[in-house]
């Protein structure tokens, strides 16, 4: 079946996949910290050669991994992200000509073929299409990556804060930045994350400080109703 959304070279997309009958399987840490990995190792031409650096090596270091991905090119640049217990988020930007399709299909085959073998399982893990949004305009990409930081909130501190803003900043922005399994610390912190490129679109627009990005987030996150909704489910599909 062929794609609504076509993916054009320099435009930027969300990519949101859930799991099957949203079963929460990354909820367990381990887990997680395997599609976070498989996220990095995923993004490169020469991922089959890290992937088996993996499979061959129970102790493999992420430094000889990097290594390994630094010889060949990559398929996307992920911007932001964040894993949920039964779905993740990525902003990402098409570089090269399907980049984004392989990039997603490498990573739903690795993961499941991980989570597979753990359970001692057979079949898929996520619905069979990740879904997709272009995103057109400036104005959407920053709402993007507001979202998508955002969401952990969801089972951190509930989704109430949805309807009625956040009214605590310093409690909810522990519980984010505790949250191992997002980009957000490469944007408040500044911490160097290497699944991450091209996020100078967005932290220009900010003169690359930490701080005005942070005061941006907590300004939006404040309002009573505000924009970021959730995707609207199928479109793009």
């Amino acid at each position: 079946m062929e794609r609504k959304v076509k993916f054009v070279e320099d435009e930027y997309y969300h990519i949101y996949n859930r799991t099957i009958s949203n079963i929460s399987k990354f909820k367990d840490r381990g887990n997680a910290e395997r599609l976070i990995l498989t996220f990095l190792i995923a993004n490169s031409t020469k991922s089959g050669d890290a992937f088996q650096y993996l499979r061959n090596n129970k102790n493999a270091s992420k430094e000889k991994i990097i290594k390994i991905l630094n010889k060949g090119e990559k398929l996307t640049d992920i911007l932001c992200y964040a894993v949920m217990p039964d779905h993740y988020h990525l902003l990402l930007k098409e570089t090269r000509k399907n980049g984004i399709v392989n990039f997603i299909h490498r990573c739903n085959t690795s993961i499941a073929k991980y989570l597979n073998t753990k359970s001692e399982r057979k079949g898929h893990i996520f619905e069979s299409r990740f879904k997709s949004k272009h995103i057109d305009s400036n104005e959407y990409l920053l709402h993007l990556s507001l979202y998508i930081h955002l969401n952990p909130l969801d089972f951190l501190a509930g989704k109430e804060w949805r309807e009625h803003g956040i009214k605590n900043w310093n409690d909810s922005k522990k519980y984010l930045l505790d949250y191992p399994w997002s980009s957000l610390n490469s944007f408040i912190n500044d911490y160097k994350n290497p699944i991450l490129s091209g996020t100078e679109i967005i932290t220009e627009q900010f003169n690359s400080s930490p701080e005005k990005y942070e005061s941006f987030l907590k300004e939006w996150s404040k309002e009573e109703n505000y924009l970021l909704g959730e995707p609207t489910p199928g479109v793009g599909s």
